[in-house]
């Protein structure tokens, strides 16, 4: 059973199709981008009469847009019962301060252990309604053993609303980072307290499993301040303005001051003997999403919410500390 078909003429500037009807129509059927691309993909999509089935297809002024909408449907996916440590929840939105080790959803080789799959147990089947069944609610994503400060929605319309905000860049998401630096302070963050890094992101040329600056990706920018100096690392604070994938390790890296801990695009071999060995038992990135503000899309109110880095994240500071006296 389907939602009623829509159709509109568009009639703005040459624009991806995925965001034409996303632009237009997410008011009056609280889809998100997601679920267009779905929607598409699925045939539910036609320009001008003619099925379209790639959501980046481009189109322009005077195009005639029909869209049949899928009926949200109650998820399907496994519950796993995970202890959650929720900031924030009602009946619209959850806050979660998530764990390292745990992915944002399921993925290739990991169909249960996910937040998603938290999420549906704590809440439960029928009172997460979604667009996505395969990934319930999800509005941005963490990578898995990145820490910190996440919200997931329980229906279509609030996440709708949330995503546009995330589109728009009116959400405040911050990460704390331990990053490397060398005594002889030759690099970026040791020569300014803050700056900004736009380079566009996509897949690596070579190893598809990493990210990398191409001239071809999507744009991508980083706003960095200095929290504390030490010796062999700073603590820094970065500002998202875009959410790319592994979007703050990559940028740091090519400024030479890689997130410790991150063996995927770190070089760690400079550090001192006693600090490889506290990066190797944090055993992954040192970064944090610490804040997270937005407004919540029923009631209105700006929601703001910080969690501190956790204990594995502390204990790694400490011994940088230490080194630096």
């Amino acid at each position: 059973m389907t939602k009623a078909v829509v159709t509109f003429q568009y009639e703005g500037p040459e624009a991806r199709l995925d965001r034409v009807v996303v632009d237009t129509l997410s008011g009056e059927l609280h889809c998100s981008r997601a679920q267009v691309e779905r929607w598409i993909e699925e045939g539910r999509v036609t320009v001008d009469g003619a099925l379209v089935i790639k959501p980046s297809r481009k189109v322009g002024a005077g195009a005639r847009i029909e869209v049949t909408p899928a009926e949200e449907r109650t998820t399907t996916m496994a519950a796993l019962d995970l202890p959650l440590e929720i900031m924030f929840e009602d009946e619209h939105l959850i806050v979660i301060n998530k764990p390292s080790g745990l992915s944002m959803h399921p993925g290739a080789g990991n169909a249960t252990h996910t937040l998603a799959n938290a999420v549906v147990a704590h809440v439960g089947k029928q009172q997460l309604k979604v667009g996505e069944p395969d990934r319930p609610g999800i509005v941005h994503r963490l990578d898995k053993d990145t820490t910190g400060v996440v919200v997931v929605a329980k229906s279509t319309p609030v996440l709708a609303g949330l995503a546009r905000q995330f589109a728009d860049r009116t959400v405040d998401r911050r990460y704390q980072a331990l990053v490397f630096t060398t005594p002889r302070a030759k690099r970026d963050v040791q020569q300014r307290d803050e700056g900004e890094i736009r380079a566009p992101i996509g897949r690596h040329p070579t190893d598809r499993k990493k990210m990398a600056i191409v001239e071809r990706g999507r744009p991508a920018a980083t706003h960095w301040s200095v929290l504390e100096r030490l010796t062999h690392g700073t603590l820094i604070e970065c500002k998202l303005e875009t959410g790319r994938t592994h979007q703050i390790r990559v940028h740091l890296t090519s400024i030479g001051s890689p997130v410790i801990g991150d063996k995927t695009y770190g070089d760690f071999s400079n550090l001192p003997y006693p600090l490889k060995l506290a990066a190797d038992s944090l055993g992954r990135q040192a970064l944090h999403a610490s804040i997270l503000a937005f407004v919540h899309p029923v009631t209105g109110k700006t929601l703001r919410f910080e969690a501190a880095p956790p204990a594995d994240f502390q204990n790694l500071l400490q011994a940088f500390r230490g080194s630096s006296k």
